[in-house]
This record gives structure tokens, sequence and C-alpha cells, in this order.
């Protein structure tokens, strides 16, 4: 169990084996906020063609996972996120990087935001991604975004629209809850077809 004091909530990773699966729950809890989200990962042993956790999309270098059913403030997804091995919330680095996400979220057939790991708060008007503090070299804005409108919108979303053109960033208050975007390394195999698994707790 890990605790965060500032924000006053709580990780519990439970593991069960089976003999090819592992049985992962985690569960965070907020005081300040009554959130409870339950998250389950049936996690198959590495094998050559499954280098990505169940539930996650590979892509690249990378493995993204889309809480379609959870949702978050800004801060708690990013805590989230970081349960997993070098993961955090979504780093949006290219154009083709960017239409995978879009594709993949526009699959989903739900209108909704997700957080990415984009902010402004550290200097306002200087955007850049939580987990390198590099500025972004590739945008996606809705136009006249980023507007830090009625101030305090230091923090980046997706907001999900009907198409790709309507499918775009926008700059949003860290406070509101929303579902996100975690991104993990590739696991990469060895020469003997065999892969190298992180255990999560």
């Amino acid at each position: 169990m890990e605790m965060y004091d500032n924000r006053n909530f709580s990780f519990f990773p439970v593991s069960h084996f089976a003999e090819d699966k592992k049985l992962v729950i985690f569960t965070m809890f907020s005081w300040n906020h009554v959130l409870l989200l339950s998250f389950v990962l049936l996690i198959k042993e590495c094998a050559t063609q499954e280098r990505c956790l169940e539930g996650f999309f590979h892509y690249d270098n990378a493995c993204y996972f889309f809480s379609s059913h959870l949702s978050a403030d800004w801060l708690e997804a990013g805590s989230f996120c970081k349960r997993f091995p070098g993961g955090d919330l979504v780093t949006i680095e290219t154009q083709s990087e960017n239409n995978f996400i879009k594709q993949q979220l526009l699959l989903m057939h739900d209108q909704k935001f997700y957080w990415t790991g984009g902010t402004d708060e550290f200097f306002e008007g200087h955007w850049v991604w939580i987990s390198t503090m590099q500025k972004m070299s590739y945008t996606d804005w809705f136009p006249g975004n980023p507007s830090d409108s009625g101030s305090g919108e230091d923090c980046m979303e997706i907001i999900v629209g009907h198409s790709d053109q309507d499918t775009k960033w926008n700059d949003v208050g860290c406070s509101k809850k929303a579902n996100f975007i975690c991104e993990v390394p590739y696991v990469q195999c060895n020469l003997t077809n065999t892969c190298t698994c992180t255990m999560l707790y």
C-alpha cells in the first residue's frame, strides 16, 4: 500500500496467480474526492507475440491503456499510470502517434474526455509533457486553444468527437474528473524469444 498525503488516496494492489496468468486488481480510493476506482488486469505470461499487458494497445515503442470506464482528476490519473513499470500519462510526440490515439478513441464510439500528460502548471503558456518535462514539439489543439479561459486551465485533455476532425486537444482545469490514457514502455524480447516481465507490485 502506498499513501500520498497531499492527495490522501491509496493504492491497494492484490495479486492472485493461476497456472499461466496473473490477476492483478488495483483499487484507488480517495477520501477527499470520494473516489473508488478498481482496475483488473489479466496478465498472461510473456510470449513472443504478446509484449503489452492485456487490455493495452501496442503502437511503435509503447503500450497504451485507455481508461474508458475509469475517471479521475489529472493528478490521480497520473498516479494511477505510474503504477505500471515506466508508466505515466500519455506523451504525444508525433502526428502518427496522435492519429493512432485518435483512431483508438473513435473506435470506442463514445464522446468523452481523456487526460494526457500535457501541462503548463509550472509556467503559464509553456506546455510540456509531465513525464519528460520537454516542451511540446507537436500539437493538435482545437482552434483558439490553449486559451486558459477563466485562468487555471493548466492540464491537457483530448475531447473525443464524432470524427477525426473534431477530436482534438483542449486545456482545462486539472481538478476535472475525466478518463485518461496511460503509456508504458514496450517490453522487448531477447534473442531466445522470451520476454523479461516486470512485476507490478
